[in-house]
């Protein structure tokens, strides 16, 4: 009896979330295709080339439905059993509320694993294929100058590039300096212009003026034409990530460029929050069918509105935690992995502080 009542939440739930997952993604297609259609006309895109744009678009847009088809079909599920007194029955048969929703629970979890692979497989590599179309068509702002770029190389050099054009290769006003200890100024490279030199892997200075100290004494001036320079970790490859934002990577790919930025010192805060944010995120379904199943149950109506507004307030306060949370990793005021499980740890606590008060 127990294996057939899993069988029969099971399919019940299972197939609430993939309508669900339809209808939602179908609306914000809809809705995008409406606010995009003036940009698809002025940039002259063809038919196939829009098609093409919805294809690259569609993985984050099922990213983005399936927590909320998942909470969604939670509570309708729940108000389901309920309008059908089938609760009453299942308790009847000495069948706690807990044990009815572990299958719910465990194919949440199951569905979180899968939305990581399906995160860290297809949708970076989409909207990065994505970014790349929009910069053709001018549909995004086309960055690709970079201004004002400071960092550290390592702990005692660091670079000031002011300007880099990333399709040219082309970077201007450089400062190249090293210090000791004390703070004091080993040597400072300035040029007008550096150039990459893809045969070499190095950067081609037609001019630099070097400068030497010692003690803070300057013991050396040269001019130095004509000239190849080795920069560690300083290439158009890293150069141009800081235009990617961390969903065109996948979490290994992130976590590759973190390791890169802290062998400079740099302050990585915005990439390792978006590095934990791509296990946080899938498996908010988990902590999110948690709190639905206690809400459903606790209050006790079988009311379809309700049970559809509530599922969208629990989704819009899950929306404005993982908000908050990242701000705050991002200027350090918490720990990056903190701010990533932020809304997870926050919907787990409420769903453990009201359990027994709404169940018992």
């Amino acid at each position: 009896m127990i294996k057939m009542l899993d069988i029969y939440v099971f399919k019940k739930f299972m197939a609430r979330v993939f309508f669900l997952l339809l209808i939602i993604c179908s609306i914000i297609i809809l809705t995008n295709f409406v606010e995009m259609i003036d940009n698809f006309i002025n940039a002259g895109m063809s038919s196939k080339e829009i098609l093409n744009y919805y294809l690259l678009t569609t993985p984050m847009f099922i990213s983005y439905a399936i927590p909320m088809s998942v909470t969604i079909g939670v509570i309708l599920s729940m108000l389901s059993h309920i309008k059908n007194n089938e609760l009453i029955a299942i308790r009847s048969l000495g069948i706690s509320y807990i044990r009815l929703s572990i299958i719910i629970a465990l194919s949440s979890f199951f569905i979180s694993i899968g939305h990581f692979y399906f995160e860290n497989n297809i949708v970076s590599n989409s909207n990065h294929n994505r970014t790349i179309l929009m910069k053709k068509y001018n549909l995004k702002k086309n960055k690709t100058k970079l201004r004002n770029f400071v960092e550290d190389i390592d702990k005692s050099r660091s670079i000031i590039i002011m300007n880099y054009n990333n399709k040219k290769e082309i970077a201007n006003n450089i400062t190249l300096k090293e210090i000791d200890v004390d703070n004091n100024v080993n040597y400072r490279i300035d040029a007008p212009k550096m150039k990459w030199d893809s045969n070499t892997q190095k950067w081609h200075f037609d001019i630099l003026n070097l400068r030497s100290w010692k003690s803070n004494i300057l013991i050396e001036q040269k001019i130095v034409y004509d000239t190849l320079v080795a920069i560690k970790n300083i290439n158009p490859v890293y150069l141009i990530s800081e235009f990617t934002l961390p969903d065109e990577m996948n979490y290994y790919e992130l976590k590759d460029f973190i390791k890169t930025k802290k062998e400079s010192s740099t302050n990585t805060n915005k990439w390792e929050v978006g590095l934990f944010h791509k296990i946080s995120y899938p498996f908010s379904n988990l902590f999110l069918t948690l709190f639905a199943i206690v809400s459903a149950i606790g209050l006790k109506s079988s009311n379809i509105s309700y049970g559809v507004g509530l599922s969208l307030l629990i989704i819009v306060i899950y929306y404005i935690l993982i908000v908050i949370g990242k701000n705050l990793g991002i200027e350090g005021s918490v720990n990056p992995l903190f701010s990533a499980w932020l809304p997870n740890l926050c919907i787990f606590s409420f769903s453990a502080v009201y359990y027994k008060r709404f169940i018992f």
